[in-house]
């Protein structure tokens, strides 16, 4: 019996296919949860794993940079013209001509965001007292914009710090046994010494 691979969409048989099962709310008439099965090459498995690490690292990296956010400007949640701008700069999303070019993935990390956030939060926190920012938006729209212009900043001392990690690792001494191997050596007489006689 022949299956479709959920990933590649491709058929394949049955008996040499991954399944993933999941259980269901619902119930079958017998009492048993009924279960989504779901079937993949062994090469797809692999891919299908990866990215369903991928999108979990990028989910939780997203509910840290939205929990910040809110503890910063003091909001109950974010609209959705202020997660789009933080999903276009994730994405890397440009706008030409008033004409929007969606990328996926190729911008600037969810981490790096946040990181940014936390190395300028002083510079954050002086606007926030000092600027008459009169809505949510405007007040969104400023300190995001900030934020952008300071990334290549933190995005460079995490590069010099890479580097710099490396180099030490790589110059580590290790420790070295030095075998020291002591020759005896054997005073021969001389004969023709005389000072034995004086």
């Amino acid at each position: 019996m022949q299956v479709k691979c959920k990933w590649c969409k491709e058929k394949g048989e049955k008996e040499k296919m991954v399944c993933e099962e999941t259980q269901t709310k619902n119930k079958n008439k017998n009492g048993t949860y009924k279960m989504i099965r779901k079937y993949f090459h062994a090469d797809c498995h692999s891919s299908h794993l990866e990215d369903a690490e991928f999108k979990k690292r990028e989910s939780d990296e997203l509910k840290n940079l939205y929990d910040f956010l809110l503890e910063l400007h003091g909001f109950k949640q974010l609209d959705a013209r202020m997660l789009e701008k933080i999903q276009d700069l994730r994405n890397g999303s440009v706008k030409i001509n008033g004409k929007k070019y969606k990328k996926y993935k190729e911008g600037v990390s969810y981490s790096l965001m946040l990181q940014t956030y936390q190395a300028i939060r002083s510079k954050l926190d002086y606007i926030l007292r000092n600027q008459n920012l009169n809505n949510e938006w405007n007040q969104f729209s400023y300190l995001f914009g900030t934020m952008v212009k300071n990334i290549n900043q933190v995005s460079s001392y995490n590069a010099k710090n890479k580097t710099a990690e490396r180099k030490v690792n790589e110059n580590k001494r290790t420790d070295i046994e030095v075998e020291v191997t002591k020759k005896r050596t054997v005073e021969k007489k001389d004969e023709l010494d005389i000072s034995e006689f004086l």
